[in-house]
C-alpha cells in the first residue's frame, strides 16, 4: 500500500529539463527581474507557472501581513492620548450602529457589533457594509 505524497512535495521526484531550457528559463527571470521583459512576451505555460507561483507567494505572506497590520493600527491607535483614542473608539462604534440600524437589517445589535468587529481590522478606514451586505435580494 503506498502512502500519500507528502505536502512539501519531498517524496516527488525532481522534475528535469534541458540545458537549452534551464538556460532561456533562467534569462527570462532575470529579464522579467531587470524589466527587459514582459511576462506577456513568455510563453502561456511559463505565464501559468509565473502566475501560480506569485499567488502562492502571496498567499504564503497572508498571516504576517494581517498581524503586521494590526500592530500597525495598534500602535496607530496608541499615538493618541487616552481621551481621543476612546473618543475615536466610540465613534466608530456610533458609526456600526448606525450603520446596522438601517430598516433593512433583522437584527441591529447583531448586525452592529459585527460591522464593528469587522471594522476592527481596519481601524483607519471608514466603517462600511461589506460587499456582500450591500447585495442583499428581497426573497418573495
Amino acid at each position: 500500500m503506498n502512502a500519500a505524497p507528502s505536502p512539501s512535495g519531498a517524496d516527488h521526484p525532481r522534475t528535469t529539463i534541458s540545458a537549452q531550457a534551464s538556460i532561456a528559463i533562467d534569462a527570462w527571470a532575470w529579464g522579467l527581474a531587470d524589466g527587459s521583459l514582459r511576462l506577456w512576451q513568455l510563453p502561456d505555460a511559463i505565464n501559468t507557472l509565473w502566475g501560480v507561483a506569485y499567488e502562492q507567494g502571496r498567499r504564503s505572506r497572508d498571516t504576517e501581513v494581517q498581524l503586521l497590520k494590526l500592530d500597525a493600527d495598534r500602535l496607530w491607535l496608541r499615538a493618541f492620548v487616552d481621551n481621543d483614542r476612546q473618543q475615536y473608539l466610540l465613534d466608530r462604534l456610533d458609526q456600526a450602529a448606525d450603520l446596522a440600524n438601517r430598516p433593512d437589517v433583522d437584527d441591529v445589535l447583531d448586525e452592529a457589533w459585527q460591522i464593528y468587529l469587522a471594522s476592527l481590522d481596519n481601524i483607519r478606514e471608514p466603517i462600511r457594509l461589506t460587499s456582500t451586505q450591500d447585495t442583499r435580494k428581497e426573497v418573495a
